[in-house]
């Protein structure tokens, strides 16, 4: 199989590296504007410590040092079975990049993109051969992540999503496939996520520090003021317009809105800045969070149940890479039982009553014991 990477910035150096360890037999075209000399030693540097480690044989080194080429031509790519696009979010960049590609690659290659914020349709607009074409999203750290986004059109065709699914797999992930508006849904709840909590931290009166340390003990990894921070304000804080679903919206609105105001208070955009600056420009309230795991819970397991309902797909995939994607610190059905549906469905209806939204509408009780029971 021949793949090609285009990009190698953060995102297509770790698709390059998670390919690359796992498909022993696979050859490699990274497309990539800086120069392929340092790129190229920084690979080889990296296989020569996997053999002196004895990680891979003489054998496996010897071929994987001639499986890869950096390349600054789009022509390099001619004979690539699956092209992966990682290049920064900008459509018309994506579109050019995309009718190169159609120009040099067969009509059954794979055209895919990374893309996490950009309408699918946008990005392939005018491509011929629009069965082979769709979204491939990974998350960052692609190691630490379970799962894969394939975000599928209406001519998307099965053999050619069977190929990605199977590619993805080869990867040691698994794929979750959605349509529609819930193309890059996994982006979309955290986008949610961090919207909730700025509502939570604005009903009870205290910092953005008050309210992260509050929510911390419900994740493993990070509470959502801090995956803020780690994707940075700017790309988080773009339009939300490419999201699609009708209930998620008014909340992600209010996200926007308000990272658009920090922004223009003087909020870094960049990753690793946004708690620094909020610590020195938000002073602590002492006001009470004691609410807190209770309402976000409310929150996290009412979009999880209204999206597994409406879900066609491999409901257990998708539950499973929510829950991966949260990074909860127990099991969804842990925190049911343990806050139990009465107090979640009251906590629901507080932000209800308080703001309107419709991501607060939930099911009834039946619907809920079926998926966390």
């Amino acid at each position: 199989m021949n793949i090609g990477i285009i990009g190698y910035g953060k995102m297509g150096k770790e698709i390059f590296s998670l390919f690359f360890d796992k498909l022993p037999d696979a050859n490699f075209r990274i497309y990539d504007i800086a120069p392929s000399e340092k790129n190229t030693a920084d690979v080889l540097k990296t296989l020569g410590k996997s053999l002196k480690r004895k990680k891979i044989t003489e054998e496996q080194y010897e071929s994987k040092k001639d499986s890869f080429l950096f390349t600054d031509s789009i022509s390099d790519m001619k004979d690539c079975d699956i092209v992966i696009e990682a290049i920064f979010e900008d459509v018309k960049v994506k579109q050019d990049t995309f009718r190169q590609l159609a120009e040099t690659v067969s009509e059954n290659c794979l055209l895919l993109t990374n893309t996490s914020t950009l309408k699918i349709s946008d990005v392939f607009e005018g491509i011929p051969h629009r069965e082979r074409c769709f979204g491939l999203h990974f998350f960052y750290p692609v190691k630490l992540s379970g799962y894969v986004e394939l975000n599928i059109l209406p001519d998307s065709a099965p053999e050619a999503v069977a190929k990605a699914k199977a590619l993805v797999e080869a990867g040691g992930k698994r794929p979750v496939v959605l349509e529609g508006c819930y193309h890059i849904y996994l982006n979309q709840l955290l986008s949610c996520m961090v919207g909730h909590a700025i509502i939570m931290k604005d009903m009870a009166g205290v910092s953005v520090k008050e309210m992260n340390k509050a929510l911390a003990p419900l994740f493993s990894l990070a509470p959502p003021f801090d995956i803020l921070d780690s994707v940075g304000v700017g790309l988080m804080g773009k339009s939300p317009e490419n999201f699609n679903i009708p209930r998620c919206r008014q909340l992600q609105d209010k996200c926007y809105e308000v990272l658009q105001k920090w922004t223009a208070e003087g909020c870094p955009q960049g990753p690793l800045a946004f708690l620094d600056h909020m610590a020195e420009n938000e002073a602590d309230t002492g006001n009470s969070c004691e609410n807190a795991e209770i309402d976000m819970m409310a929150y996290l397991l009412n979009e999880t149940v209204n999206t597994l309902e409406d879900y066609s797909g491999d409901k257990e995939v998708l539950f499973e890479a929510v829950c991966d994607t949260l990074g909860l610190a127990e099991k969804a059905s842990y925190y049911y039982n343990e806050f139990g549906a009465d107090a979640l469905f009251s906590a629901l209806d507080k932000y209800k009553e308080a703001t309107g939204f419709t991501s607060y509408d939930h099911k009834d009780k039946t619907v809920w014991d079926g998926y966390l029971g």
